[in-house]
């Protein structure tokens, strides 16, 4: 088992080799399961999945990514040497190429500690609503505002063509959409507001994965993605995406009737698009 466990979980962290299907099946798996637990743990705060629940979680959303892309950063500039002496360097893993890689802040472990921090920042949120009746998605969204300005603040961005490629291709899908829902009685039902914003940010997630593979020394780290992108190429990606998100958000909305849960399982759709776009985005920025 510790064999077994360093081959398909610790080896590919330290040797950057991306995932595999052990490690993805297991990740899925602790997703389906953090996805319940999340939910349930929401109805018992009496947090209702609504436009307000949106907009509260929307910068904490953001905030993976971002914080990915820092570790990239930090990475590439050896800074993450000096976390060796700090309080969380049991945390710290050492990879092949001797760079120090924070664990707290690499998938899957990422996930667990932007839960951490939006729960606090949540809790914190709700408390002071009953204190003041303030809205408290007004005030969770002031917290997770302040935390992702600040590391934005850190980065610097020197890639300012491939961030624009990156942006115009993204840009074009969502035109595409939007002009669609207007000739199409179909697709005027099917673009609701979430169902665009979600496609469209998986679009800007594949349109990340596009130029950096396409224009730049990068490689696909995800089993099933990498595959079709080693047979077509990394437009692919598209071709990946469109359909299946396209396809889960129809019978999302076809088949689920409860709204609290159906706008639950969109929000971790996006998340699952933002992320991973805004943290390639960010790092083909900074040029790491």
């Amino acid at each position: 088992m510790p064999d077994f466990f360093q081959t398909y979980y610790i080896d590919p962290i330290k040797y950057n080799t991306g995932y595999n299907i052990v490690n993805t099946a297991t990740f899925a798996i602790i997703l389906v399961v953090a996805v319940i637990g999340t939910y349930k743990l929401l109805q018992k705060l009496n947090v209702k999945i609504d436009k307000n629940f949106f907009i509260g979680i929307a910068p904490f959303i953001a905030l993976g990514g971002v914080l990915r892309a820092w570790e990239d950063l930090l990475e590439a500039t050896k800074a993450t040497s000096q976390l060796l002496e700090s309080p969380i360097r049991d945390f710290i893993l050492v990879d092949a190429a001797g760079v120090p890689r924070n664990m707290l802040l690499i998938s899957p472990v990422i996930y667990i500690s932007i839960f951490i921090i939006a729960l606090a920042a949540l809790l914190v949120a709700l408390l002071i609503n009953r204190a003041t009746k303030w809205q408290y998605h007004r005030i969770w969204f002031g917290i997770g505002a302040i935390i992702i300005a600040g590391v934005i603040l850190q980065l610097r961005f020197v890639n300012y063509p491939a961030m624009l490629l990156m942006l115009g291709i993204a840009a074009a899908w969502a035109f595409l959409f939007y002009a669609a829902k207007k000739v199409s009685p179909q697709a005027k039902k099917f673009f609701t507001m979430e169902n665009y914003s979600i496609l469209s940010i998986h679009m800007f997630d594949a349109s990340t994965t596009f130029v950096a593979l396409q224009f730049f020394p990068y490689f696909e780290q995800h089993v099933l993605p990498g595959f079709f992108i080693s047979i077509f190429g990394p437009v692919a990606m598209f071709f990946i995406k469109l359909p299946v998100v396209a396809a889960v958000l129809y019978y999302l909305d076809k088949d689920m009737n409860e709204p609290s849960k159906k706008n639950f399982i969109k929000i971790v759709i996006l998340i699952l698009g933002l992320g991973p776009g805004l943290r390639n985005f960010l790092r083909l920025g900074m040029g790491v």
